[in-house]
């Protein structure tokens, strides 16, 4: 990938103000318990009721839009608040806390700024061990997704959930001093792309090469295209393998309204020119249909199949094609040093029977060995373009029995920054800045006014 040739700024914006985010903690309770040990805590109706007590208050669900604290009716929303740090069944979180109706019962929301937040999510999304240039990075893309996704769920009363499908959220418990130091060295800091807030998705391990953001979720974003990791690392998810039923698999569609009939086979019909599978053909008693690979994955279980960069039948070392890191094109140095596992070997031999090869790269390879991986992506983007997927050569082994193993490397999605990719790149003397602009070309970072 070219990068981008705009730098990365910090730029200080006038009139965003570091407001509040309203996380919800619990959604449906019917009862919730609030402390704070020797402190008054305050609840406040909507309509204007008030009740005060001190250290601890219960508070029951006592028809639909009214609760009960201590012996006190209150209409819903109500908030709690105290002069020091609340606990609600008793996990201590900053800011204070609104109680909205849902159903019969109530969701339980704290309302906390933008940087407590963050102290509360670092430490569920990333090691503190790792190096301050990667907490850093991590840090502004969290913040920035955070406040480009405020009212994600604001039919529910709040604006972010405290589970994945936001951020995890902890709270005070989840604190770290060098979090706090990186939310705090970094505040304010957002990344943007043409002056508005960029979609800063991140994920575990990209296995090597980082996923287009068009083959997981269709869009086209031009700072979330794919491109191979800089340097070479090692992660707990470098090679992972699973095996599951194929009825298993089967209920796993059948209940997101995929159906072949009882299925009896699946294989990889396409991949892009990472390496990654792009789609898969289910084949089944009432016929075959094709899906996207990341639908795939999702509907199965993500954490099962771990990325897109899986194949089916093989050990984990021979699970999608070996893309090189950094420059890729053919005499760059270290980057000829590719070795081929045993899938790239099969998929050359198909590329080179296909003519996709001149003559004087055929000798270059014959000459020097240690360049075929090199060769190998130049092949699969001729076929169809850098990102576009192709069709797969037929060397999948056949699925037998009524189990399917499959075999890859990576975790997560793919798109945008890699969380062990950063903390590589940091460790080899990587500045956030300069991470940021790697996995989000284009964009800068600018500062929101407090």
């Amino acid at each position: 990938m070219v990068f981008a040739t705009v730098f990365l700024q910090v730029i200080a914006l006038p009139g965003e103000a570091d407001s509040a985010l309203l996380i919800g903690l619990s959604t449906g309770d019917d009862r919730a318990v609030f402390a704070a040990p020797n402190a008054q805590i305050t609840l406040i109706s909507s309509s204007g009721g008030k009740a005060s007590f001190r250290s601890t208050v219960n508070v029951v669900a006592l028809s639909p839009g009214v609760v009960k604290a201590g012996s006190v009716n209150l209409k819903l929303p109500v908030t709690v608040r105290s002069n020091a740090l609340l606990r609600w069944n008793n996990r201590p979180y900053r800011g204070h806390y609104r109680l909205v109706q849902q159903g019969a019962g109530f969701n339980v929301v704290n309302v906390v700024g933008v940087e407590d937040y963050l102290k509360g999510v670092l430490k569920m999304e990333v090691n503190p061990a790792w190096p301050m240039e990667s907490l850093k990075a991590q840090t502004i893309i969290a913040r920035t997704y955070a406040l480009r996704n405020r009212g994600r769920h604001g039919s529910s009363g709040f604006d972010l959930c405290a589970l994945s499908h936001c951020q995890v959220y902890r709270g005070v418990n989840a604190e770290e001093r060098v979090l706090s130091k990186s939310v705090d060295q970094t505040r304010g800091q957002v990344l943007k792309y043409q002056g508005a807030l960029a979609a800063t998705f991140y994920h575990a391990d990209s296995g090597g090469h980082t996923a287009d953001v068009s083959s997981v979720w269709g869009s086209s974003i031009p700072y979330l295209k794919g491109s191979p990791e800089p340097m070479k690392y090692q992660s707990p998810y470098s090679s992972w393998t699973t095996t599951m039923r194929l009825s298993e698999i089967q209920r796993s569609l059948s209940s997101k309204g995929i159906n072949v009939g009882k299925l009896t086979g699946i294989s990889i019909s396409s991949i892009d020119s990472a390496g990654r599978t792009a789609n898969v053909t289910l084949t089944g008693t009432s016929g075959r249909t094709t899906i996207r690979a990341s639908q795939f994955r999702t509907i199965v279980g993500p954490d099962r199949i771990r990325s897109t960069f899986f194949s089916i039948g093989r050990d984990p070392v021979a699970a999608a094609p070996a893309i090189p890191y950094g420059n890729t094109s053919p005499g760059s140095g270290e980057d000829e040093l590719i070795p081929l596992n045993a899938k790239d070997e099969q998929m050359l031999i198909a590329f080179t029977q296909q003519g996709l090869f001149k003559t004087e790269e055929l000798m270059d390879m014959l000459i020097k060995p240690e360049k075929r991986g090199l060769y190998l992506r130049k092949a699969l983007e001729r076929q169809s373009g850098p990102g576009s997927p192709q069709k797969a050569p037929s060397f999948d082994a056949p699925v037998t029995g009524d189990t399917v193993t499959f075999s890859g490397r990576g975790w997560g999605h793919g798109v945008g920054l890699s969380q062990w990719g950063a903390k590589s790149l940091a460790e080899s003397g990587w500045d956030h800045r300069k991470i940021l602009k790697h996995y989000f070309p284009g964009t800068e970072i600018s500062r929101i006014s407090n």
